[in-house]
């Protein structure tokens, strides 16, 4: 995780005081998520029973270094549901939940659904089974505390499953050609979509020291300059939302040696759901490959 922001103690206990002095009934048809990437499979689990609303809304909006507001803190305390990624990705929010005893009300995806530790990787949400089991577990959760809906929840979640199921299985068929290739990547984000498709992360040293805001060693450099000049990789994955000077550097040198280079975003675009998100990203190494 790049460095954290920090907020002053006092001014962020104000922020969650605030939102457990404004905090009603969790009957509010609202659920939370923190980021715009698990509305998509959430709404598709409540359907019209409840509202689903994410806090980070914008491929603008670093999430590493988000600090939440009071309105958030309202918002999360009003919650009938919500949803974390977790693993520190977005930690500010289990200060605002157990301000607000809204602890049997959320979900951490990473340690609850996934049962993941600390230090993995934190962006499960590039794994597609990751996300139907997400899904699953919020379908459990909802006929649990609103068992009259079970049934529609229940029809809701397996249809989504299968929607997903689309994607795994066009992930099968793109490891045909992807299995076994080697690809560079600015930050670790896409681990688990390589990882499903049988390819490997040569720079993970590099990678990591951007993602955790601090300068790659020159050894990692110099791998990562030579990989490129010599074809060592199939492609580079860039992160269209984190730049520095060291990544342009190496898109730069990637354009020069002709080396495909894939942009992913951190977060969706607001005009996009998880399915045609992660659609596109499949397409992206698909047209790449199969060149």
């Amino acid at each position: 995780m790049r460095k954290r922001n920090f907020i002053l103690l006092a001014l962020f206990s104000l922020l969650i005081v605030l939102g457990g002095c404004s905090r009603r009934d969790t009957s509010q048809k609202i659920i939370t998520t923190t980021v715009n990437t698990y509305k998509e499979p959430i709404q598709s689990v409540v359907g019209d029973k409840y509202q689903v609303e994410s806090i980070i809304k914008s491929v603008n909006v670093d999430p590493h270094s988000f600090s939440a507001s009071s309105n958030n803190a309202k918002q999360v305390a009003d919650s009938r549901l919500i949803v974390a990624n977790g693993l520190g990705y977005d930690d500010w929010v289990e200060k605002i939940v157990a301000a607000n005893s809204q602890e049997d009300n959320m979900i951490d995806f990473s340690r609850d659904v996934l049962k993941k530790q600390n230090g993995d990787n934190e962006h499960v949400w590039f794994g597609v089974k990751n996300v139907q089991e997400l899904s699953r577990v919020v379908y459990k959760h909802m006929a649990k505390v609103d068992p009259k809906n079970r049934a529609y929840y229940q029809a809701n979640f397996k249809e989504y499953y299968l929607k997903l199921n689309r994607l795994i299985q066009r992930e099968k068929a793109l490891k045909k050609y992807t299995a076994g290739k080697k690809a560079y990547v600015t930050e670790p984000l896409p681990y688990y979509l390589l990882k499903d498709l049988d390819v490997t992360i040569a720079n993970q040293h590099f990678a990591k020291a951007i993602e955790e805001d601090t300068d790659p060693s020159i050894k990692d450099v110099k791998n990562m300059e030579t990989g490129l000049k010599n074809h060592k990789v199939s492609f580079l994955v860039v992160n269209k939302q984190v730049t520095s000077g060291i990544i342009t550097k190496m898109t730069t040198l990637a354009k020069k040696h002709h080396v495909p280079i894939i942009y992913f975003t951190e977060t969706l675009p607001s005009d996009l759901g998880y399915y045609s998100w992660m659609d596109q990203n499949i397409s992206q190494i698909e047209r790449i490959v199969k060149e």
